[in-house]
């Protein structure tokens, strides 16, 4: 279970304040679980049969073995939530040096940019390599993956032939360009959900194909959001999520309008990347909405800590903790000549160090005026990591609609569109 601690957000708001967003965040999770306004049906395909959770994972399954069975690397084409979750899924559970290690298959994600530098790179990286490819597009557009897609599909049709199309999944929405590419080309598709959050969701099959072929159980991760989806429809202070929520919502309000994310385990990182790009997506509109951004500790400090401890800034912190899975506890090494004065550290793990470090931040920041949220997550496993992804997800929806943000109405990109007409897209 997901523990959320306020005790070091005590120097900025109070209790009082807490309890007086009790109405507002019960309207807003009442608004997003009771089929109300745009933002309705939030997550529902959690709460779908039995049989309905059956056939995605069966459909995951299969495509992840025929994926390890027909070669040793699965290129993911895409952007957005379930592309960036699906590398936090991989780099959480399995480590980020996984691929380095030669684990197979390896997954190597592009599509999210335009560089000729990177692309490049890739081809290198797959000369003589059987792969898989991937195409993840939760919304119909997208200028950077179209381009990914059109250069992986021509590379992978020139190598296999006619049996490249059985090499190639499509996670797409009914109705979608991709979804009638898929069928009409017979690429193996698997339909994202319809429900509003569904599509753009780190549990939907687009996240959950990637993680399963690199070896992560889906209907694990399945189980642990369903379990949450149950368990956070608490509509009370009980619940984790309006105690982070609740505490979000009062420290903005208060003038805190920025939400500073820190972790401490490098493997954490792109987890944070998800998390930023779906506040940014789903909860900052119009002015509202706290801006995210984004440090791993204790590296990063050398940067914040002067920043953050003058408290001149409308910063506050969330630091979450996960327990990771490790093979073994690691000490300390000895140095008897003690050049650079650790020897206080004999008989102590990078674990108590980590600890002791995260400890004494918070501390440091509380007394320099920023308050801090801190998240945890015991006991880590694929179970918890669907936990962690609907918890964020649903306490991001949450202070969204109580800033009368609908989070899921489409974003506009406008700087693509403009993109797009500089390149001389014809007008519609």
């Amino acid at each position: 279970m997901i523990n959320v601690e306020l005790s070091s957000i005590w120097n900025c708001v109070s209790l009082p304040d807490l309890l007086g967003s009790e109405k507002d965040l019960f309207d807003a999770h009442y608004h997003l679980r009771a089929n109300t306004g745009a933002g309705n049906d939030f997550l529902g395909f959690l709460g779908l049969p039995d049989s309905a959770t059956a056939r995605t994972v069966h459909a995951v399954r299969t495509a992840a073995e025929k994926i390890r069975q027909s070669g040793d690397t699965l290129v993911v084409v895409g952007r957005g939530g379930p592309f960036l979750a699906a590398r936090a899924g991989i780099d959480l559970l399995l480590g980020r040096g996984r691929s380095l290690a030669g684990a197979k298959p390896r997954v190597l994600f592009t599509g999210d940019n335009l560089s000729s530098r990177d692309w490049l790179g890739l081809c290198e990286l797959l000369s003589g390599r059987d792969f898989s490819l991937h195409l993840i597009c939760p919304d119909d557009g997208g200028l950077e993956t179209y381009i990914a897609s059109r250069a992986a599909r021509w590379m992978m049709e020139r190598r296999y032939g006619p049996e490249a199309k059985d090499r190639i999944y499509v996670s797409a929405q009914e109705g979608s360009s991709m979804a009638v590419m898929a069928k009409e080309e017979g690429y193996t598709f698997l339909p994202l959900p319809r429900e509003l959050g569904g599509a753009e969701s780190a549990l939907s099959s687009a996240a959950l194909l990637p993680m399963a072929a690199a070896g992560i159980e889906p209907l694990s991760l399945l189980e642990g959001a369903a379990e949450a989806y149950r368990e956070m429809d608490v509509r009370a202070f009980e619940n984790p999520v309006w105690l982070y929520a609740g505490a979000r919502c009062v420290l903005s309000a208060r003038g805190r309008t920025t939400e500073l994310l820190g972790t401490f385990d490098p493997s954490m990182a792109s987890f944070r990347h998800w998390w930023q790009q779906y506040v940014s997506r789903h909860t900052c509109r119009e002015g509202l909405g706290v801006l995210p951004m984004q440090a791993g500790f204790p590296g990063d400090l050398d940067g914040f800590d002067a920043m953050v401890q003058s408290g001149k800034y409308p910063l506050f912190e969330t630091v979450l903790t996960v327990d990771l899975p490790a093979q073994q506890k690691v000490n300390v090494e000895m140095d008897w000549k003690d050049y650079d004065s650790l020897g206080y550290l004999s008989g102590k793990t990078l674990a108590d160090a980590e600890s002791a470090a995260c400890e004494a931040m918070i501390g440091a920041h509380f007394e320099g005026g920023v308050p801090v949220i801190a998240v945890s997550c015991p006991e880590f496993d694929a179970v918890r990591l669907g936990e962690l992804f609907y918890f964020f997800e649903l306490s991001n929806a949450i202070c969204a609609c109580t800033n009368g943000i609908e989070p899921y109405d489409p974003a506009p990109r406008p700087a693509l569109a403009e993109a797009e007409k500089l390149l001389g897209k014809p007008e519609a």
